[in-house]
């Protein structure tokens, strides 16, 4: 009797958890930095969309602005885009700067969407602003706030280049 109970308490408890747990790590969670602990979790389980802003709810969820010129930007952006394999370029309005990507999760290979938009900056810069929507779920364990640090980094990677 206690064995199959065992099982049931693993198979229905101890598994899924276990693959959230994975899910969220594979995420790079940063669960420790500001705003905390409690407020990340909750993040990652309740939100499944996340943007840059001025005043963003994570602070690497920032805006970012760089010092080159609109074109060599969205060079990069489209580099950026082309060096991960699991994205798929949906739609490209390279004269508006607006670019839209389908990327497929690793582990359960759902598809997300990621909006992606090169303004030229009020003051001096260009801003790129990011948009990543799950299309599945109520939250996605920090995937899309993943996304658009893992984009961040490769498109400062390719301006890093000299594109």
């Amino acid at each position: 009797m206690w064995p199959k109970i065992f099982g049931v308490v693993v198979f229905v408890v101890a598994l899924p958890l276990a693959a959230v747990v994975v899910a969220i790590a594979m995420n790079r969670p940063m669960v420790f930095d500001p705003p905390g602990f409690s407020k990340r979790l909750a993040i990652y389980l309740q939100y499944n969309v996340a943007e840059t802003t001025a005043d963003p709810l994570l602070p690497e969820l920032r805006i970012r602005r760089y010092r080159a010129s609109e074109e060599e930007i969205k060079a990069a952006v489209e580099q950026a885009i082309r060096s991960f394999p699991r994205w798929r370029m949906i739609r490209t309005e390279r004269d508006l700067g607006a670019y839209q990507v389908e990327a497929t999760s690793l582990l359960w290979r759902f598809r997300d969407d990621l909006s992606i938009l090169v303004i030229r900056s009020a003051s001096d810069g260009v801003e790129v602003y990011l948009h990543s929507a799950s299309r599945v779920g109520g939250g996605d364990l920090g995937a899309n706030r993943a996304r658009i640090i893992e984009f961040y980094e490769a498109l400062e990677r390719e301006l890093g280049k000299g594109v």
